[in-house]
């Protein structure tokens, strides 16, 4: 709501500023002057456009095509439509509400819509009145299928439905990887994708066995096809790597509310592919303020695997960052904002085959350049001289 008032308030100044253009122009520029009466033309256009899709007609609150969306229809107790029946779909965290009507089959839809917990409230005239509490996720159709008792609308039957649902709306194969699992799921390295996993079928494969220069970016393969094809997308834009199929950029797991991943069967909203897709969801401001801090250090200590040679390959990982969001004016403004980073110092052990083996056992076994003189003198560099020469590299 907020950046299309701030678009309708810059095409109101470009158009003021446009129209004092055409007075500048002489009588042999004709050509130029229809160029600038079409600009002026477009630019009405677009504020009519801008000012018939005013805030008051739209919902206060972003929306993507990863979004999910509720729909369904609304029924007596002998599963006869009831047309014209008033539903209210409410999101309790930040105060979006949203009104619209059954058409003459009884049939409503609403959508798309930001992940989370929603309220629906049902009344028509004759009918009780029925609020049912439920949840909507991402890539996916909520079922809004209802039944209405006879009664008075002042009385409200109140259900909650539960946040595990049986998806009767779509056809593919796919599951969300919820904010929950998310936060509580222990990942090392905070690699989102990596909790793609926990899905049967989808291991995750290293950019680097793809590409050298991917090295720290990851492709997800679902069925054993290799994850090239894999598209993901993030809040509908695609981050696919053309050229090797990872990502293009890594993002930040406290970034992320939730992402849906598609195993076949793919909804037409996303990416065409031969293989799956992930549809991931960012997180965002809510009238209440939420945020988290985290800091993690990891060194070869870690129960780390000494190499074939028994060298201890040191490694050390620093990774820190945090986010905070909140609600900058209540039920219309919200913020987010995430960082996290990664410092990482390692280094690779190398086997040497027989011939270098054969000449490092030879300098090993000379003698040392320093002479025994210099070594009796001082014994207690003696020992570390010596550990220090002769220790595998």
């Amino acid at each position: 709501m907020t950046e299309i008032i701030f678009s309708s308030l810059h095409a109101k100044a470009d158009l003021r500023a446009a129209s004092v253009h055409p007075l500048a122009f002489s009588p042999r520029e004709g050509q130029n002057r229809k160029k600038t009466v079409k600009r002026l033309a477009v630019l009405l256009s677009l504020l009519l456009a801008m000012l018939g899709a005013s805030p008051r007609n739209l919902p206060a609150q972003a929306v993507s095509v990863n979004g999910g969306s509720i729909q369904g229809t609304i029924t007596d107790e002998t599963n006869a439509a009831i047309p014209n029946a008033s539903i209210s779909v409410t999101d309790p965290d930040n105060g979006f509400s949203k009104t619209l009507q059954t058409d003459a089959s009884g049939f409503y839809s609403i959508g798309p819509l930001n992940p989370g917990n929603y309220s629906i409230h049902v009344t028509s005239a004759g009918f009780e009145s029925l609020t049912v509490k439920t949840v909507v996720r991402t890539g996916t159709v909520t079922s809004g299928t209802f039944k209405l008792a006879l009664g008075r609308s002042t009385e409200t039957v109140e259900v909650t439905a539960g946040a595990v649902q049986v998806n009767t709306e779509q056809p593919g194969v796919s599951d969300v990887i919820t904010k929950q699992q998310i936060d509580s799921l222990p990942v090392n390295g905070r690699n989102f994708l990596d909790l793609a996993q926990i899905e049967p079928g989808v291991i995750l494969q290293s950019g680097e066995s793809f590409d050298p220069t991917k090295a720290g970016y990851s492709a997800v393969s679902i069925g054993g096809v290799a994850g090239r094809t894999t598209r993901i997308l993030l809040d509908g834009q695609d981050i696919t790597d053309e050229n090797v199929g990872t990502t293009i950029f890594n993002v930040s797991q406290g970034a992320i509310n939730e992402f849906q991943l598609n195993c076949s069967t793919q909804d037409v909203s996303g990416d065409v592919t031969s293989t799956g897709q992930v549809l991931v969801s960012t997180n965002s401001g809510t009238n209440a303020y939420h945020g988290q801090l985290f800091y993690y250090f990891q060194d070869n200590r870690a129960l780390f695997a000494r190499t074939a040679g028994g060298i201890d390959v040191p490694f050390q990982r620093n990774q820190f960052g945090g986010s905070v969001g909140g609600r900058i004016i209540k039920d219309k403004l919200f913020f987010f904002v995430n960082s996290e980073r990664i410092k990482q110092d390692s280094s690779n052990s190398l086997t040497l085959g027989p011939l270098f083996t054969a000449i490092q056992a030879k300098y090993l076994e000379a003698p040392l350049t320093l002479s025994r003189d210099l070594l009796h003198r001082t014994p207690r560099l003696q020992r570390p001289l010596r550990r220090s020469l002769l220790r595998p590299h």
